[in-house]
């Protein structure tokens, strides 16, 4: 498939020239034609644009085909814009918005004659049409921001405005924002031309210090947002699943601010299902302001914001939040603890976990001269975040939380300069990223896990990913955009270069780790099985320390074919660059034919593209657009970084299986070495491999519908799979063949536990058509409906930060093989609407606000809840049984489970065959947000008070807004007991047979929560 589509896409490239927005990345532009009361054009007319806050100057002047131009100018308004030439009556226009990332039309018809007194026009923007409009992209209006309903105060709580922009999150943790059914690790965050990705890739939210559950700017903070699909802007990388373009609010020659207040706690939360939420709070305070500190040169722009947060993890024995159950074995378990070992792992009850977040901005903006403009900001935040999240299936004591510390300094310099008809934008960022893992309170103990015979487990001892975790990141960024204006043709040149120092310490299991299959394996304290992982080196604190390049260059023309036609092609290419080199291991050449040493230096990503925009009738009220282009983006760097950590040098990671393993109380005393276990894992990675690339078709269609000043767009989006992430496990072969037809493995050599291969696939893809109708924010009204239809496929989702964790919990027919299936982040059906009013009389106006989500749930899978295949992973996929012949049933009947599989869409479609990854969905979920507004005004000062209520339907009907969730998206129903000697028919003996058993409640966003605020403005 990728070599189909990229042949045509070359193909049709040959064709034509390279293309670019006109507009920035941090700003927008105006532009437009000047003629005469006859239609003619005027070449030569002077056009001097004032952005009326700040005073910020831009001019120019027509061109011989009475066109005009003006890049790089500030976002927002309002504007006046003022055409004057010898001999007609200068005219200026006022009122004039320019949004981020889009071109501001503003045109004018000069009247001849020596008038000294200048016409002014009211201009009247036109919603539909921009020229530069050619994928798929959306804006969100800092009106957006201020009037619709959010708890979160999050980027995530605008970014669903766009239909192809879907929020997920559940077990009360951090919400994730996948596009157009990619990867959430897949996205780009830009604030202020600045990367704010989690560029190592730990974090769902996909933002620096998202394990901390913190935002990477206050909101208070933002002025406007751009939301990317496909924007075909060659200026726009970094991402094959979607971009966010966030630009922070500036002073103005106004003196503003404001200060404000939010709260809730458990008195501002409903039941569910009659049970009332533990002790809950969550507080957030903040300071804005801004003002001038030199008229019309020089802006200052501050804000301070601090959030204290207690959220009960919604689980618990036998207390409050939903009962695990379990009381009897739980109670042992944890008497054997504390009467054997000296530990204690903690209460029965539910817990309280908390998240602390300080975050403060500065940005100062100087207008150098007419044109150039130099904008400084700095970013500081300060976050913490306690970490435990039981569910249905895994009950997590005390002890078992991990505390997520994160320092993120973030320092931009942009210049924006005029050169005639050059215009020039360059930025500089520096950025230090300082996180760290670790179980809280210093909890010292082995890792320790029960598990129960209904399939349900029980863990408690110290995290076993957080006992030698840290990461620090040094990221430098350079930019610099070129763009010449030159008769019909806007060319840009340009470059974007990242610059990384990594310091990761990661010792996965270095206090040990120890299952137990049974209550009574525990008290006998033999495990199952063991792992634990030890620094070779004189330091038992070893990181992996390397530096990453990513070097990026591109050019375009946008050609304006006729006045309705906008035309543009153009071509990037970005050039990942490793120059530190892991350790060689000799061993893995010998046993598997590859180096430990290589890394994909180098390997360039080429990203053509090319659309177009259509004015039909070219009367501004209807527009055709679309393209076609490769987008290329960053894969997490911790994927990479496996690499350099896992050699087989310089740690030892002993593996035993098996059963029989005595277990050692002591993290100090754990063995190094047990008879037949395997002591080291190594992952490698194929020298040729590329960073995720996706080729994007997009056609849209946008038109003013003539009523209610509304605006009707439909769009469609195909996306294909050039390069995404392949795992697999050298370590394995194939030595037979099971029941089912599938296959079964053993070791290589016992020598490795896992040798995981990170090579390309180029199987998949996305398609999401959308239909919206809209009302732009006017005369205080704004609203919109849309339906957005995905299917999203996949090989592997790549989920989370560790090679063996991607190739393990990915559940499969053949490991090595995965076959393509619905992705992780699949939404299918999407319904959103939103509607804000604002009305009452001017000195205490009243706003009401809605915003509805009902989208359907995410797919997961089936497994058996053990290995059968021999790989030791319990990742394999459910064969579905037919008729009650083919299977003997214990712990329940045939009936049982032809139940469970008829209550199942996905499983009842498998029958007689082997189900697919992602073959069922969670329930539907629907929430109804609400916000009530009232400002009360007294000359330059105004109070508001909100309240928000997320989950409204919640507040009238108990039942409502339910949100359930598969934990991990993998269910295991069945336990193989092997094959019946007798018959030769498998043994399938049931964990449980009741369909609901499948889903957790996700305990906080199931209840209707409100929140109150106070801001003052001055």
């Amino acid at each position: 498939m990728r070599t189909v589509s990229s042949a045509l896409l070359c193909a049709f490239l040959v064709l034509c020239a390279p293309a670019v927005f006109a507009q920035g990345i941090t700003t927008g532009s105006l532009s437009g034609t000047i003629t005469d009361q006859e239609g003619a054009v005027l070449p030569g007319v002077i056009i001097e644009a004032v952005h009326q806050p700040t005073g910020t100057r831009y001019s120019t002047v027509s061109r011989s085909d009475g066109r005009y131009a003006i890049l790089n100018v500030r976002v927002g308004g309002p504007y006046t814009v003022k055409a004057n030439l010898d001999g007609f009556q200068p005219q200026e226009k006022t009122n004039i918005f320019v949004d981020l990332g889009e071109d501001t039309v503003v045109n004018f018809q000069l009247s001849l004659g020596a008038i000294e007194e200048t016409l002014t026009v009211v201009a009247d923007a036109n919603p539909v049409i921009d020229s530069t409009h050619y994928g798929a992209a959306s804006n969100v209006s800092s009106e957006a921001i201020d009037t619709l309903p959010t708890v979160g105060r999050g980027l995530e709580d605008f970014a669903r405005l766009n239909p192809n922009f879907a929020t997920t999150a559940s077990n009360d943790g951090p919400t994730s924002i996948t596009v157009a059914g990619r990867n959430n690790r897949y996205n780009s965050i830009l604030i202020d031309g600045a990367v704010n990705n989690d560029l190592f890739g730990l974090a769902d939210s996909g933002t620096p210090g998202g394990q901390a559950e913190t935002q990477p700017v206050s909101i208070d903070a933002i002025d406007s947002l751009q939301l990317l699909v496909s924007p075909y802007d060659v200026r726009q990388g970094g991402f094959s699943g979607g971009g966010i373009n966030a630009i922070t609010k500036s002073g103005t020659n106004a003196f503003k601010g404001s200060v404000y207040g939010y709260t809730r706690d458990q008195s501002f939360v409903g039941d569910l299902d009659g049970r009332d939420i533990a002790d809950f709070s969550q507080d957030q305070y903040g300071l804005s302001v801004g003002g001038p500190i030199s008229k019309d040169k020089i802006f200052f722009f501050f804000n301070g914001e601090i959030s204290r947060r207690d959220q009960p993890t919604g689980f618990s024995i036998n207390g409050s939040g939903q009962q695990f159950g379990h009381l009897d074995e739980v109670n042992t378990f944890r008497n054997i603890l504390i009467d054997r070992y000296g530990f204690d792992p903690g209460g029965l009850d539910e817990q309280i976990r908390g998240t602390d977040s300080d975050k403060y901005f500065g940005r100062i903006d100087f207008n150098l001269s007419d044109g150039q403009q130099l904008r400084l900001r700095h970013n500081y935040v300060d976050a913490s975040n306690d970490i435990i999240r039981p569910n249905a299936f895994t009950y997590d004591f005390e002890s078992y939380t991990y505390q997520f510390l994160d320092k993120t300094n973030s320092t931009v310099a942009q210049l924006n300069s005029v050169f005639g008809n050059f215009y020039n934008e360059g930025r500089l960022t520096y950025q230090t990223i300082r996180d760290n893992r670790s179980p809280i309170n210093g909890v010292r103990f082995p890792y320790v896990r029960v598990e129960f015979s209904d399939g349900t487990r029980v863990e408690a001892g110290s995290e076993r990913f957080s006992t030698a975790n840290a990461l620090d990141q040094d990221i430098i960024e350079f930019t610099d955009d070129l763009t010449w204006i030159h008769g019909d043709h806007t060319v840009t040149v340009g470059t974007h270069n990242e610059f990384f120092k990594f310091r990761n310490l990661f010792i996965r299991e270095n206090f040990g780790a120890y299952t137990f299959n049974s209550l009574e394996n525990f008290e006998a304290g033999l495990a199952d099985t063991f792992a634990y992982s030890f620094s070779n080196t004189s330091d038992p604190q070893q990181a992996a320390e390397f530096n990453a390049y990513q070097l990026g260059l591109y050019a375009g023309d946008q050609w304006k074919v006729r006045p309705e036609l906008t035309v543009y092609y153009g071509l990037r290419v970005d050039a990942p660059f490793f120059p530190d080199d892991p350790t060689r291991n000799p061993l893995t050449e010998q046993v598997f034919g590859l180096r430990t040493d290589t890394t994909p230096d180098g390997n360039l990503l080429w990203s053509p593209r090319i659309g177009f925009n259509w004015d039909i009738g070219g009367t501004g009220e209807q527009q055709l657009r679309g393209g076609i282009g490769i987008f290329s983006g960053k894969a997490p760097y911790v994927w990479l970084s496996n690499q350099y950590s896992n050699t087989g040098i310089e740690f030892t990671r002993l593996s035993a299986f098996g059963g029989g393993i005595p277990f050692v109380a002591d993290p100090d005393g754990q063995p190094k070495s047990i008879g037949g276990a395997s002591t080291s894992e190594v992952d490698l990675i194929d020298p040729d491999f590329k960073l995720p690339q996706v080729l994007r078709v997009t056609l849209g269609y946008d038109r003013q519908l003539g009523f209610w000043d509304l605006i009707g767009s439909a769009e469609v989006i195909w996306a294909d799979t050039q390069e995404d992430i392949l795992y697999q496990n050298l370590n394995y072969e194939q030595s037979g063949t099971l029941f089912d037809g599938r296959k079964s493995f053993t070791q290589v050599d016992r020598t490795f536990s896992d040798a995981i291969f990170l090579t390309n696939t180029s199987e998949g893809d996305q398609l999401s058509a959308s239909i919206k109708i809209e009302r732009p924010f006017r005369d205080g009204l704004f609203g919109f409906i849309s339906y957005a239809y995905g299917d999203s496929n996949s090989i592997n989702d790549g989920t989370s930060s560790q090679a063996v964790s991607n190739w393990r919990f990915l559940p499969s027919i053949d490991p090595n093989n995965p076959e393509v299936s619905p992705s992780n982040f699949d939404i299918a059906h999407r319904f959103n609407a939103a509607l804000s009013y604002r009305f009452g009389a001017r000195n205490f106006p009243t706003t009401v606000s809605f915003f509805y989500n009902a989208q359907s749930g995410r797919p997961f899978s089936t497994t058996f809840s053990n290995d059968i295949n021999g790989d030791r992973q319990d990742n394999d996929l459910l064969y579905v049984p037919a008729s009650a012949d083919e299977v003997i049933v214990t712990n329940g009947t045939w009936e049982d489970l032809n139940n469970y599989i008829s209550a199942d869409s996905g499983l009842s479609a498998a029958r007689g065959k082997i189900v697919k990854r992602n073959a069922s969905r969670a329930p539907w979920t629907q929430q109804l947000d609400f916000k009530l507004a009232q400002d009360v005004r007294f000359g330059k000062y105004a109070f508001q008070i909100t309240l928000d209520i997320l989950n409204f339907w919640n507040l009238i009907d108990s039942d409502a807004g339910r949100v359930q969730y598969v934990p991990f998206a993998e269910t295991s129903p069945v336990r193989f007991d092997g094959i019946d000697a007798a018959t030769g028919k498998p043994i399938y003996r049931l964990n449980f047979t009741d369909p609901d058993r499948r889903f957790s409640t996700d305990d906080l966003r199931s209840r209707w929560q409100a929140q109150l605020g106070l801001r003052f403005s001055f």
